[in-house]
C-alpha cells in the first residue's frame, strides 16, 4: 500500500499545565510541537506542520481543540488515531482524525468557539481542582455578575479586553453566549461563546467580572470598557489554569 498524501483534521484534548501553550516555540514544550513530532515519526520522513482553531495560553487547557495539516502515510484515519494513542504523552490525546478537503482551514472555517473558566469557591481550596480552577473563596454578588454579563452579548468591539499581544485586523467579535453557572462542590463556571476571541480576552473578562462580583466595579464597568476600548479600565487578567477551550464548531459537525 502506497503512502497517501492528504490533509487531516485532528480533534484533540489536553491538560495545559505542563505546556507553554499551543504554539510551537524553540525552547519550550508545546502542544503543537508534541503532536507534530508524533505525526512526523509516523510519517517516517520530513516534518508535519499543524495549524489550529486558536492558540491557547501557557497553562490553559482544551477539551476540544481542532487542528489540521498534511501527512503522507500508508495508515488510514483510524490507523493514524491508534498510532498517535501509542505515541503521545498522557496529557494530550487525539480523539478524532478524519481526512478533509485540502481547502479545510481549522481557524478560518470555525463557526464558533466556546470557552469555560472554572472557579473554585471552596473556603480553603480543593487540591483536586488546583490545576483546573482559580481559587476564589470571596463573597460574590451574583446579581451584579449576571447584570455585567448581559452587557456582553452581540457584535461589539472588545479592544478593551484584549491582551497587548493581539495583532488582528479587527477587534470586533460577536458574542452569542455569556453566562455564569454554579455547580456542585463549590465550583462555578463562566461560559463564553463567540465567532472568535482576542488574545487574553476571556481571562480579562473573567478578571473584570470577579471585580464586579466583589463590588470593586459596578456592572456598568463592562459597558465602559467596551465603549472606551481602554484596557486600563478593565480588571486584572485571571490565571490561565481556569481556562478551557471547550468546543470548536464547524458546518456539518453534530450538535452534541
Amino acid at each position: 500500500m502506497t503512502a497517501t498524501d492528504r490533509r487531516v483534521r485532528l480533534d484533540l484534548a489536553f491538560d495545559g499545565t505542563d505546556f507553554a501553550g499551543w504554539q510551537a516555540q524553540p525552547t519550550c514544550r508545546t502542544v503543537q510541537a508534541t503532536v507534530e513530532e508524533a505525526l512526523a515519526a509516523i510519517q517516517g520522513f520530513g516534518s508535519v506542520r499543524l495549524r489550529a482553531a486558536g492558540r491557547t495560553d501557557s497553562g490553559a487547557h482544551a477539551r476540544h481543540q481542532v487542528a489540521d495539516g498534511r501527512i503522507a502515510s500508508r495508515l488510514d484515519d483510524s490507523g493514524l488515531l491508534r498510532a498517535l494513542a501509542a505515541m503521545l504523552p498522557s496529557d494530550v490525546r487525539v480523539f478524532g482524525i478524519r481526512t478533509v478537503a485540502d481547502t479545510f482551514h481549522s481557524q478560518k472555517d470555525a463557526l464558533s468557539k466556546t470557552y469555560r473558566y472554572a472557579i473554585d469557591r471552596s473556603p480553603w481550596g480543593d487540591p483536586f481542582l488546583a490545576r483546573y480552577a482559580l481559587h476564589h473563596p470571596h463573597a460574590m454578588d451574583r446579581d451584579a455578575v449576571h447584570d455585567a454579563l448581559s452587557r456582553l452579548a452581540g457584535r461589539r468591539d472588545f479592544a478593551g479586553f484584549a491582551g497587548s499581544a493581539s495583532r488582528v485586523l479587527t477587534t470586533v467579535r460577536t458574542v452569542t453566549e455569556a453566562r455564569f453557572e454554579e455547580r456542585e462542590r463549590g465550583v462555578a463556571v463562566f461560559v463564553f461563546t463567540a465567532d472568535g476571541f482576542l488574545n487574553h480576552m476571556v481571562r480579562n473578562l473573567v478578571g473584570t467580572l470577579l471585580d464586579v462580583a466583589r463590588g470593586r466595579f459596578a456592572p456598568s464597568r463592562v459597558g465602559e470598557v467596551l465603549e472606551s476600548r481602554d484596557r486600563g479600565l478593565a480588571g486584572p487578567m485571571a490565571a490561565a489554569r481556569g481556562l478551557v477551550l471547550d468546543r470548536v464548531r464547524y458546518a456539518g459537525d453534530p450538535e452534541s
